[in-house]
């Protein structure tokens, strides 16, 4: 994977610093998308203002994208570098679980198809109370 991304920044013209490497690493490495802070915390070579940084150039490149989490938000590798899925988000503690599901693919293409729409990206979220929470 970390060859993806020195593919993807060579095409771009872009340097694969020391912060942006370890950024990568960092979520590369986590099971679930990541607040700035827990992220800082993971990149202990970097500055926080370079983790800032990179993850706003990452989010432009399209290597990480936002997980909205009511007002808070948090940041994982997009499809480029990690299977395509959902989430299920606890309102209570904060809890997000991945989900893969082709029933929500197949509900997302034919709602695009039927609406004439060229679907190009989707985001699907289900919030509640996780099982902990209940």
């Amino acid at each position: 994977m970390e060859r993806e991304l020195e593919s993807l920044f060579a095409q771009k013209k872009l340097r694969l610093t020391t912060p942006r490497r370890e950024v990568f690493l960092a979520m590369q490495s986590s099971k679930a998308p990541l607040s700035i802070s827990e992220l800082i915390k993971k990149c202990p070579i970097s500055e926080r203002t370079s983790v800032y940084r990179t993850i706003d150039l990452f989010v432009r490149e399209n290597i990480v994208k936002i997980v909205p989490i009511g007002w808070k938000q948090k940041y994982e590798l997009t499809d480029l570098f990690k299977k395509h899925h959902h989430h299920l988000s606890c309102t209570k503690c904060g809890n997000l679980i991945d989900i893969h599901s082709k029933n929500i693919e197949t509900v997302v293409s034919d709602v695009a198809r039927e609406n004439g729409f060229s679907e190009t990206d989707h985001t699907f979220e289900i919030r509640g109370l996780c099982r902990d929470c209940k």
